[in-house]
């Protein structure tokens, strides 16, 4: 295998393991950034000439510091926003869009059977 094909293949890895299918959220999406670069970051160094090696390391070290700031922009400005995914957001706004004719009271909201998250039991183990 050579190096461009290794490279290939660890990208298009990558790239699967970022869009699977799980709860869509801007703190999820930042962590698989976050791994993923490192990844992609590891391998540049080993793969690329050693006088280069300092100039990748210090890209990586920049980006993961822009994305750092980032998040911490994105925290500081919209907390709530930044773990709540579409389903959250749709849950939220639902009066606002028209949708929802009842405002449910917190009684009410109690008193709902509660769900689990089939993939989080699929995730740990339990059964």
């Amino acid at each position: 295998m050579t190096g461009n094909e290794f490279i290939e293949k660890i990208t298009s890895t990558l790239l699967s393991w970022v869009s699977k299918r799980e709860v869509k959220t801007p703190l999820s999406f930042f962590f698989r950034i976050v791994a993923a670069l490192v990844v992609i970051g590891v391998t540049a160094l080993v793969v690329c000439e050693p006088a280069r090696r300092f100039q990748v390391f210090y890209f990586l070290v920049g980006t993961l510091v822009l994305i750092f700031g980032l998040v911490l922009l994105f925290a500081w400005l919209r907390p709530k926003h930044l773990v709540y995914g579409e389903t959250g957001h749709r849950a939220e706004l639902r009066l606002g869009l028209g949708t929802e004719k009842k405002e449910i009271a917190p009684s009410e909201l109690a008193a709902l059977p509660g769900t689990t998250n089939p993939q989080a039991i699929q995730t740990t183990g339990e059964s």
